[in-house]
């Protein structure tokens, strides 16, 4: 006696034939695995919305294949909170600012304290973290002085540890009266919140 096939067509009859012989041999096993991924990346949600609360943020890996994933936490340094740095540009000296670097990856740098404490100018941006500690970040601010224009800085660094960063990179000024130039900017910061 014949027996009945599958009324279900997948790749036609001689395909059917050979799964079937497959089968009666007992060649062909099904497994069946939740797919477990080789890393995820998790941010800590933040206690609150204030700009100056920090944020950490992890990495997750675990290895897949095991009937019980083997976790390890490994937790990325996060430029986030309040930095006095000291920023030295190529054709001026250096001067020092506070830098806040806030969860929603926006910055502002209040820079050159006056004689009254005050910044003599504000910048805002924004900022990215990579890979390694690793960190991009961008943001213009009004040139002071007698030749007025604006800042467009760029730079890019590294966390050197939880509490340091280094970067470096150019400052384009575009200047009221029509002129540019580009210089060099090198910022180092230490956390003091």
């Amino acid at each position: 006696m014949r027996k009945k096939q599958s009324t279900t067509t997948i790749g036609g009859p001689t395909a059917r034939r050979a799964v079937g012989v497959a089968l009666a041999a007992g060649f062909l096993t099904l497994a069946v695995a939740a797919p477990q991924p080789a890393l995820a990346l998790t941010a800590a949600p933040t206690a609150t919305t204030a700009k100056s609360a920090p944020a950490t943020e992890s990495v997750t890996a675990t290895t897949p294949g095991t009937a019980t994933p083997a976790a390890t936490a490994t937790t990325v340094p996060s430029p986030v909170g309040t930095w006095s740095v000291t920023t030295q540009e190529s054709d001026h000296p250096a001067s020092t600012g506070t830098l806040f670097f806030y969860a929603d990856h926006t910055l502002r740098l209040e820079a050159h304290p006056g004689p009254d404490g005050k910044p003599v100018f504000i910048g805002t941006g924004e900022w990215h973290s990579g890979y390694g500690g690793t960190l991009h970040y961008e943001f213009t601010h009004p040139l002071p002085g007698t030749r007025t224009g604006t800042a467009y800085v760029e730079l890019d660094g590294v966390l050197t540890s939880s509490t340091g960063f280094s970067a470096c990179g150019l400052t384009k000024r575009v200047y009221d009266d029509g002129g540019t130039e580009t210089v060099t900017i090198v910022m180092t910061g230490t956390k003091t919140a």
